[in-house]
């Protein structure tokens, strides 16, 4: 049992160590994706935005959070049918946050993406970009470490990466096309629909 709880803590730990390092190296070498969490950044660019600026990214961003609730609603489906688990329901800790504490799991799975962003897209797809210049490889590689990422929340098995491909290929292409801030925004929507008819279908 003790040897468990071990183990679902080094299953957290190691990945977020060996993620901190990397953003904190590339900070180190940028400073300047700093920039994105400062609030004044973000009053200067929806000073900057005239009305269409704020549809197409708000447009956008909403068909990014459709086709991702989709694509992850059958993909989570097709491997139901065949038998294969995503995660354990009585390990996953969202799971008991969802159902004992609904408003405390909103918030959570509403701030958390304006960090996952910021790292996944923001950071990732950005240093790709300016080492390779390939928006394609871009995309793939900061979804596969998103995807990856997750495999560190307690009772989740390796099948859980593959319904998060999907999300994370949309997410990056949204970032491609609107930046941070429409990322923010479909990430916040999928997780919040998710959130509202979980607490609905209880």
């Amino acid at each position: 049992m003790i040897l468990l709880v071990w183990l679902d803590l080094a299953r957290v730990l190691i990945p977020g160590i060996l993620l901190g390092l990397l953003v904190g190296r590339l900070l180190v070498r940028r400073p300047s994706h700093l920039d994105r969490l400062r609030p004044r950044f973000w009053r200067a660019a929806m000073r900057r935005m005239r009305r269409k600026h704020w549809v197409r990214l708000i447009t956008i961003a909403l068909w990014v959070t459709a086709a991702s609730l989709v694509v992850t609603s059958v993909v989570g489906t097709l491997l139901q049918r065949a038998e294969v688990q995503l995660y354990s329901p009585e390990e996953y800790p969202f799971t008991t946050l969802e159902r004992d504490y609904p408003w405390l799991i909103l918030v959570a799975v509403n701030v958390l993406p304006i960090f996952e962003e910021w790292v996944f897209r923001g950071i990732i797809i950005d240093e790709v970009l300016r080492w390779r210049r390939s928006k394609f490889l871009a995309v793939i590689v900061s979804t596969v470490i998103f995807a990856l990422f997750h495999l560190s929340n307690p009772g989740t098995y390796p099948a859980f990466v593959i319904p998060l491909l999907g999300a994370g290929l949309l997410l990056g292409t949204c970032y491609l096309y609107t930046g941070l801030g429409g990322a923010i925004i479909a990430h916040n929507s999928y997780n919040t629909f998710l959130v509202v008819i979980g607490v609905l279908m209880r």
